[in-house]
């Protein structure tokens, strides 16, 4: 089994890392349907947006995109220009609240914050939201 964790950094000009990851090839599709639910590989994401302190904006590949809600309240993230975002339960895809988590670097220690829902967007709704 592997646990995928990505960094991201910045809004804009995006720098994303393997972190301490076994990749395993798949198959090159950018998202897949899994018993009718849309899925992503977490190492295909390649954008990040804060929403709220309850939700950030993902975007996949080029033209895919997905509001992750996170579980409670998550103040660093709609402040942070860097986030990590990481698989739970041992594998890659994510499709579905509970398969990731969001880990907010904080200088009192990490802030992590448990994806609860993840709802595929359309890209005007990923743009308007970057821009507030």
């Amino acid at each position: 089994m592997t646990r995928a964790a990505l960094i991201f950094t910045g809004a804009a000009g995006l720098a994303v890392v393997a972190a301490g990851c076994a990749v395993q090839p798949g198959p090159p599709a950018l998202a897949a349907q899994t018993s009718g639910r849309q899925c992503f590989l977490a190492r295909q994401v390649n954008g990040y947006s804060p929403v709220s302190d309850q939700a950030v904006d993902v975007k996949v590949g080029a033209s895919q995109y997905y509001r992750l809600s996170l579980d409670g309240f998550c103040p660093q993230s709609a402040f942070s220009r860097r986030v990590v975002l990481r698989t739970t339960g041992g594998g890659d895809w994510i499709c579905q609240g509970l398969d990731a988590e969001i880990i907010v670097p904080f200088a009192a220690g990490p802030e992590r914050c448990l994806v609860n829902n993840v709802q595929p967007i359309s890209r005007e709704q990923w743009l308007a939201d970057r821009r507030h």
